[in-house]
């Protein structure tokens, strides 16, 4: 039997924690080109698309 995950994505805005869907798009892009910068440090790159993120991980 397989299960679908869900992700849901909070941050933190403020002080309080938002709905990340919720912001508006000005705001979203801002968040994601800092999450990707952290990520990077981290050593994960951002796929665009699953057939991607395969290659990615080979």
């Amino acid at each position: 039997m397989s299960k679908t995950i869900k992700i849901v994505n909070y941050i933190e805005f403020t002080g309080e924690m938002v709905l990340f869907e919720t912001l508006p798009e000005e705001e979203k892009e801002t968040a994601e080109k800092i999450l990707e910068l952290i990520m990077r440090q981290a050593g994960y790159i951002k796929a665009d698309n699953k057939k991607n993120a395969g290659h990615l991980l080979s």
